[in-house]
């Protein structure tokens, strides 16, 4: 009798361990989907938010190019044409970083765990050890 309880308490264990893999490959697929488009708008808020600083107010032609290039990678990361309209210079800065926001946002869609998942690319407080994911069971 407790050689089928364990043998049933292994199964159940096996079981629980596969589905934390299958959870933990999605997690991982959808942070690197996400990762490179994200990444790319962060840089960009970034100098935008240093343009604003200087009072530039409207961004620069020169950024075209950077702009076209984030608008293959986000045509690419699924971002529906509508979104990507508002990505373009000559436009006043504060306003393309909150199109920037919301194409984040929906990229997210609003789902929390996704959010969390992005957080834990950040790294430790050291600088050199990225975090490591929690492993759910």
């Amino acid at each position: 009798m407790a050689v089928m309880r364990s043998v049933g308490f292994m199964a159940q264990a096996n079981a629980e361990i596969r589905a934390a893999q299958r959870q933990h490959e999605v997690d991982r697929a959808r942070r690197w989907r996400l990762g490179r488009p994200m990444a790319l708008i962060d840089q960009l808020i970034s100098d935008l938010e240093i343009l604003n600083l200087k009072r530039v107010y409207r961004v620069p032609i020169s950024y075209e190019t950077r702009l076209l290039q984030l608008r293959v990678v986000l045509d690419d990361a699924g971002v529906p044409p509508g979104e990507l309209e508002g990505v373009r210079t000559r436009i006043r800065i504060v306003r393309l970083m909150d199109q920037l926001y919301a194409i984040q946002e929906s990229l997210l869609g609003g789902d929390r765990d996704a959010t969390d998942a992005l957080a834990r690319l950040d790294y430790d407080d050291a600088g050199n050890q990225p975090l490591q994911l929690p492993v759910r069971i």
